[in-house]
């Protein structure tokens, strides 16, 4: 969710938003007025980091996790992305533990990557990354000036159909009603078509800044 100018809340735009979570970062943005409009986050930033951490009894989302990881590794977690949808033996998970400084195990119902957080308890990739989706959402609700529950998500190419479900989810579990899903070149495509539509008809499509979630993610 990204713009570097922060727009006037418009209570028309409260619709359905498009929704890029990458395994690096998420974008989100909505169309008003004929353009895509990239939605800020609290520090107006282009994007989000696609992160949690639990620090001094709060939940951490986004820049506010990433920024205090160096200080606190076992209790920030990334690639969120990477684990959706994985078992815990997978070969990319395996490989990826290395550089991990949070603690993963097996969990015990089907096998699925289990990631350790405060109070003995451990959280699913789908529920990490949905708290990462309700921090968006939060973030859209914000700009648009009204609540917003309707998404078109922009899923990773290529992703497995058990992962794409987790995704879906993942965005469920954090407060959106999923309209659609599609993959990232063919989202990004499209918006461009809507652009040049909504141009043709009177709209002014100049100036668009479209920027995806974080670059390819783990297949």
């Amino acid at each position: 969710y990204a713009s570097s100018v922060r727009l006037k809340p418009d209570m028309s735009a409260a619709g359905v938003l498009g929704l890029d979570v990458g395994n690096t970062c998420c974008t989100m943005a909505v169309m008003r007025h004929g353009t895509v409009q990239l939605i800020a986050n609290e520090q107006g930033s282009r994007s989000t980091p696609t992160t949690v951490a639990f620090a001094d009894g709060e939940t951490l989302l986004g820049e506010a996790a990433a920024a205090q990881a160096a200080r606190n590794p076992k209790l920030t977690m990334s690639d969120l992305l990477l684990m959706l949808g994985r078992d815990f033996d997978d070969p990319v998970v395996q490989a990826a533990r290395s550089r991990w400084g949070f603690l993963t195990s097996a969990a015990e119902k089907d096998g699925a990557v289990s990631v350790a957080v405060p109070g003995g308890k451990t959280h699913t990739a789908v529920r990490l990354l949905s708290l990462v989706v309700g921090g968006l959402r939060g973030a859209a609700d914000s700009f648009c000036g009204a609540p917003v529950r309707e998404v078109v998500l922009a899923t990773p190419a290529h992703l497995a159909p058990s992962r794409a479900d987790a995704l879906l989810e993942a965005a469920r579990g954090g407060g959106m009603r999923v309209k659609l899903a599609l993959p990232s070149p063919l989202a990004v495509a499209l918006l461009r078509v809507a652009e040049i539509e909504a141009a043709a008809a009177g709209g002014d499509g100049a100036g668009t800044d479209a920027a995806g979630g974080g670059g390819a993610a783990p297949r």
